[in-house]
Formats: C-alpha cells, structure tokens, sequence
C-alpha cells in the first residue's frame, strides 16, 4: 500500500469538503471509487450506510473504513489524518481571525453563494449511488419513506438503518429463494431455446450448402456441355485422325514376319 498516496488522496478530499460529510460524498466516489478504484461503488454504499450508523463524524468514519481495508491500522490513521487535518487548520485560523472579518460583508455573500452549492454535491451523488443500489420502481418506496421520516418525523437515521437490515433480513430469508429459483428456470428455458435455435441454424445452413453445391455441379456440366457444343468440326476432326488404325499396324506385322522368314 502506498500511504502517502492514501493520505495525500483524503488530505484533498478533506480540503476541498465545504458543507459537511454528506459533501464529501462526490469527492470520495470520484477519487476512491472512479480513479484510484480502492474500492466499488457497491462497497461505498455499504461505507456510507455502517459509518452513519456508527457514533462520530461521518467523514472520519468513512475515511478510516477505506483506509483499514487498504492498509489496516497505519493506513485508517493515515486516511483519518488526512481528512480532518485540512478542516482543523482552516478552522483554527478562521477561529484566531474570525472576529476581523465576521461582518464582512464581502464574507457573507461569499457563504451565501457556497451554501446553495453545497446542496448540489449533496444530491449529485445520489442518481449514481441509487443505479448501484438497484433502485427500481418496486423499491423506491424504500429511500422516500426513509428520506420523509428523518425530515419531517425527526427520526433517528440509526433507526432507519436496522429497519432496513431487518427488511432486508426478512426479504432475504422468504422472498430472495423464490426468485432465485424462478430466474433459474427462465435462465434454464432461455439456454433451451437458445440451443434450438442454433441447432435450427445449423440444419439451415447445412440445407444451404447442399443447394449451393448441387447448384455448382449444375453449372460446371452447363459449362462443358458449351464447350463441347462451340468446338470447330476441324478440330474434332484432327483428333480422330491423330488416332491409331489397324490399316496401319498390320502391314508393319506382315512385313515383320517376312523378314524373319528370309532370316
């Protein structure tokens, strides 16, 4: 493991976090997930769910999961220093000086701008996390209700994250083998029909084959046949004469047999 690629990597994330942990979100699928490829999305979204649901900052806890699974304990304090780091300098200055500049009017506007931005990062990620976590239409239900009840209810996102493990729990334990075994059936039919029709593939082209072949002979005795039909008379008449007669052969024995009677 490279550490100080690691906490370089989080010391950037960390700096350039405005507007709380959820912010760091964007950065962290970007750096972690997209370039350097530590870890998948699907992992990220496990990250996010265990490290809001554990007690401390959300960007600390998250930060120190990436880096223990990449370096155990030196690489999650690596990771958790290069997080918090940027925002305990920049704090203690604006802490040592705050009071110089907090009716700057100049200041102000330049919050004001940031915190509709903010807002942004926030809900960027949460198109590409919700394809990772296989929102359809059948469970979107699941992150509404959710989202409703931690705004308007008040409710603990603790809560929200073991209700949704028991769901889980219970959706897995009833529900998840019957729909394994159903699409082992259409996996299964689909193999079938895909084998038939291939087979059925196969006869056709054999047939076309076939066809094509007869076709050829077909051809090639039309071609002789022409052939044959466009010689000259002249020709056909050269090679009979160039054939051997018994006229020829016989006066050449009989003279033979003479020869040997004189002898």
């Amino acid at each position: 493991m490279n550490y100080w690629e690691s906490f370089k990597t989080f010391f950037k994330i960390g700096l350039f976090t405005i507007g709380g942990g959820y912010a760091m979100i964007p950065l962290i699928e970007t750096e972690v997930t997209e370039r350097h490829k530590w870890i998948s999305k699907e992992e990220l979204l496990d990250l996010i769910a265990i490290a809001q649901s554990c007690p401390g900052v959300f960007a600390a806890n998250i930060s120190i999961f990436i880096g223990y699974k990449r370096g155990k304990v030196p690489g999650a304090i690596l990771t958790c220093l290069g997080t918090c780091l940027p925002s305990f300098l920049i704090i203690l200055l604006i802490a040592m000086f705050f009071r110089h500049f907090k009716d700057n009017e100049v200041v102000a506007s330049i919050f004001a701008g940031i915190r509709p931005a903010v807002v942004a990062l926030i809900a960027a990620p949460v198109f590409s996390m919700a394809k990772s976590a296989k929102i359809t239409w059948t469970n979107c239900w699941i992150p509404i209700v959710s989202a409703i009840a931690i705004w308007a209810l008040g409710v603990s996102p603790i809560y929200i994250v073991v209700a949704a493990a028991v769901g889980g729990l219970i959706y897995g334990a009833f529900f998840s083998a019957d729909e394994d075994d159903e699409g082992t059936a259409n996996d299964k039919a689909s193999d079938k029909a895909k084998t038939s029709d291939d087979t059925m593939a196969d006869e056709t082209n054999s047939s076309a084959m076939v066809d094509e072949k007869k076709s050829e002979a077909i051809e090639t005795d039309a071609t002789i046949a022409g052939q044959t039909e466009a010689m000259p008379e002249s020709m056909l008449a050269d090679e009979t004469d160039s054939l051997p007669t018994d006229e020829t052969d016989t006066p050449q024995t009989t003279e033979t047999f003479a020869d040997d009677g004189e002898k």
